[in-house]
């Protein structure tokens, strides 16, 4: 009843009065707090629709002004298209609020407009070693240089992705964060670094800007920020949160008898999932540690496996934690960097002084080499809070739904090796060669790829490069264009160890070439001669054709190993320019950054 009287001072009749204090009479304050923020929402999309030119003369715009205020600018700098995701998702959010947002990708961002924007947010990977994605690199440059305006009018927050097995973890949205606070800018929110399981820390930071920005533009109190529908991948219900369990349907070893490799081809099943992928996508995959390394990990801590521990996916067994939902290998500088703060080692703190040195450090070792050389008594808490969670490794996938169906093909290199004393391997790849078979079953989910796609008209010429496992998405590409009536010419450049054990999916190359859904390929072997061919030799080899295919407009396309072979790629198709265009390495260099900006050169490298 104080409700109704209240009300009656109020616009609202007896009726309304009585129907409100029915609805409003069995709240909590959060409820409470979550209309009074949602009204206020209503209230500024409507405003937001409303245009001054539809308000009458002499009208207060101090309205239309107060809209205008809100508005936000999402930057996102992409190298697969997990920032761009995000940055659209935060966007759809704002709008569901009544906050006006633009979006835009770094690479076309006006950077004059940085004067005028006053509500900022960024959402950038790390590319490479610490080095921004090539969208990004402009901007980054600008805001680096002496032409970087004074930003103290600005507010905002970064949103960092990256790997943190990498000693550069999250490195430009860090860099991002520095140098937009020396301009001046102020944060409205802490910056945020995500691992490659980013979804949770992501949706909490989203939550987190949208409100400030709220609060900070007068608004009563914070709109609770809902998820979008089911965060679902391509309209199913399976994703990063959701994962599906995949049944093995065939697994093969591609490489020939007395070959140096392990490579193999794998058929999953999709049937009932709904999940659909597009050529250029990739498919993340858990693994699960080997029970050797397991148990090795727990007689080095003398504990017994048996204890149980809260993990993330709820209690468990010692033994069953580190054996699906933490990794004890590769080392991360993460996990470095605690145990050095547990132990209270100073050689361990020494060696965190120094980046060269942990790369170092780093290279080759997992967690049972740490525990063997700085011994410490750890508890079971203590040694999995040290632990980085198990995430999932990503594979380009190797198959086109439309001729494969309800199936997804991958294309998995086994990785083992030997460093200090023991035989060590990588522990998703030795999961699916060694510990599951046809039939067993392997939790995965789709990783859109917006930044490795096929040219929307299919009659564009590709060139594609891709030595070793590198090829798979390129067998996706072959696959895709095999189905088009009209589809244009394509150049492939294979590479690998050994011709007669090591090139994979020969017969189907052979076959696309026949039917013409191949137009031309190029392979090298590089151990079958004296001295090594690589394909960034067969590609110089042919410099002046595949530089009339670029000048037709031709789409160049790199998948595989960052360290050497993209790097080595990337400078022979720049003396390929330079030589063939009759111009210096500089504009072959500004060359390049224009087929990257303008989507025709992308890269699919790990």
């Amino acid at each position: 009843m104080e409700l109704k009287k209240g009300l009656e001072r109020g616009p609202f009749n007896d009726d309304q009065a009585d129907k409100l204090s029915v609805a409003l009479s069995g709240l909590d304050s959060g409820q409470l707090q979550w209309l009074s923020g949602y009204f206020t929402g209503l209230r500024q999309t409507s405003l937001t629709k409303t245009s001054a030119k539809s308000l009458p003369s002499g009208s207060d715009s101090t309205l239309v002004d107060e809209v205008k205020a809100e508005t936000i600018h999402i930057l996102f700098g992409s190298h697969t298209g997990n920032s761009e995701g995000l940055a659209k998702n935060l966007y759809a959010r704002a709008e569901e609020m009544g906050i006006k947002a633009v979006i835009s990708d770094m690479a076309t961002f006006k950077t004059r407009e940085l004067k005028s924007i006053k509500k900022l947010a960024v959402i950038v990977s790390t590319h490479g070693l610490g080095e921004p994605p090539v969208q990004a690199e402009d901007f980054f440059n600008y805001l680096h240089s002496k032409k970087a305006p004074n930003l103290a009018h600005l507010q905002f927050s970064v949103l960092a992705l990256g790997d943190s097995s990498y000693v550069d973890f999250c490195q430009t949205g860090k860099d991002f964060d520095t140098v937009l606070e020396k301009l001046g800018a102020q944060k409205v929110v802490p910056r945020q670094d995500c691992d490659v399981d980013y979804a949770d820390e992501a949706e909490t930071w989203q939550q987190k800007f949208l409100n400030a920005i709220v609060q900070t533009n007068g608004q009563i109190s914070a709109v609770q920020v809902k998820d979008l529908p089911n965060n679902q991948v391509n309209g199913t219900q399976y994703s990063r949160k959701n994962l599906f369990e995949a049944t093995i349907l065939e697994k093969i070893n591609l490489n020939g008898k007395g070959s140096s490799k392990e490579t193999i081809h794998l058929e999953l099943d999709l049937e009932g999932s709904g999940i659909k992928y597009e050529p250029g996508d990739a498919l993340g995959v858990y693994g699960a540690n080997s029970p050797k390394l397991v148990q090795s990990v727990l007689e080095s801590t003398n504990l017994s496996g048996k204890e149980e521990v809260e993990t993330h996916e709820g209690n468990k067994t010692l033994f069953d934690a580190l054996t699906y939902n933490y990794e004890l290998t590769p080392l991360s500088k993460n996990t470095l960097s605690e145990y050095a703060a547990l132990t209270g080692n100073e050689g361990l703190k020494k060696i965190l002084e120094d980046k060269a040195v942990i790369h170092e450090y780093l290279s080759g070792r997992d967690i049972l080499d740490l525990l063997k050389e700085v011994p410490y008594k750890l508890s079971s808490k203590e040694l999995i809070s040290d632990l980085r969670k198990n995430t999932a490794r990503m594979y380009s996938i190797a198959s086109a739904q439309e001729v494969v169906e309800d199936e997804v093909h991958l294309l998995v290199s086994v990785v083992r090796y030997n460093a200090f004393g023991r035989n060590k391997e990588g522990l998703c790849s030795s999961t699916l060669a060694d510990r599951l078979e046809v039939g067993d079953k392997v939790k995965i989910f789709v990783d859109k790829n917006t930044r490795f796609k096929l040219p929307k008209n299919p009659e564009v010429p590709i060139i594609m490069v891709g030595p070793g496992t590198g090829v798979a998405p390129f067998r996706a590409f072959m696959q895709q264009r095999e189905v088009l009536e009209r589809k244009g010419p394509s150049w492939l450049f294979f590479g690998d160890r050994n011709f007669t054990t090591d090139f994979l999916y020969q017969t189907e190359w052979q076959q696309y070439l026949k039917e013409g859904v191949l137009t031309k390929a190029d392979v090298a072997f590089s151990r079958d001669q004296a001295q090594k061919h690589y394909v960034q030799h067969r590609m110089l080899e042919n410099g002046k054709e595949l530089f009339e295919w670029l000048e037709k407009g031709a789409h160049f396309y790199v998948c595989g190993d960052a360290k050497k072979m993209a790097k080595d790629v990337d400078i022979a198709l720049k003396q390929i320019i330079q030589q063939q265009g009759g111009i210096t390495i500089e504009k072959a260099g500004e060359y390049i950054k224009n087929l990257q900006i303008s989507n025709r050169y992308q890269a699919d490298i790990y």
